[in-house]
């Protein structure tokens, strides 16, 4: 175990402190886990809605950064620390109501860098959405640690 996963766990257990960033937006808690994986469920919310009547693109990324680092934290070690620097973003349907299952899954895993996917799919499997993100690593300044 490490500080990452006990994070994990409290944030499934709904246990953890939540960052003002991730109550401003909303952003949903972890169904399950486990190492080198993510799952993530979240209910579609019309105060997210362009005026088209279909999901924000924009709030579309917030929901892959988090999961990426969920996703990121169940296989960094507890020294480190991480940041996004890139995500690409593929629409593929527009998102209008339902539930929307968030699957995170590292596809590969350096020194100083973690690759992760992310896919939006509907209730039925259909794939929504779909992230493909990096991670850089580097290590934490003792005084900066997270978890304090």
């Amino acid at each position: 175990m490490t500080i990452w996963t006990d994070r994990l766990d409290k944030i499934k257990a709904g246990q953890a402190n939540k960052p003002t960033v991730v109550e401003i937006l909303r952003l949903p808690d972890i169904v399950s886990w486990q190492t080198g994986q993510v799952v993530t469920k979240w209910e579609i919310d019309p105060d997210f809605f362009t005026i088209g009547g279909q999901l924000f693109g924009g709030y579309l990324g917030a929901l892959a950064d988090q999961v990426m680092g969920h996703t990121t934290m169940t296989v960094l070690e507890d020294e480190n620390v991480f940041r996004t620097i890139q995500m690409n973003v593929t629409f593929y349907r527009p998102m209008r109501k339902g539930v929307l299952w968030i699957t995170g899954k590292v596809t590969q895993k350096t020194r100083q860098a973690i690759h992760v996917n992310v896919e939006f799919c509907d209730v039925d499997g259909t794939l929504m959405c779909s992230v493909a993100g990096i991670q850089i690593v580097f290590p934490m300044k003792p005084e900066s640690n997270p978890m304090k």
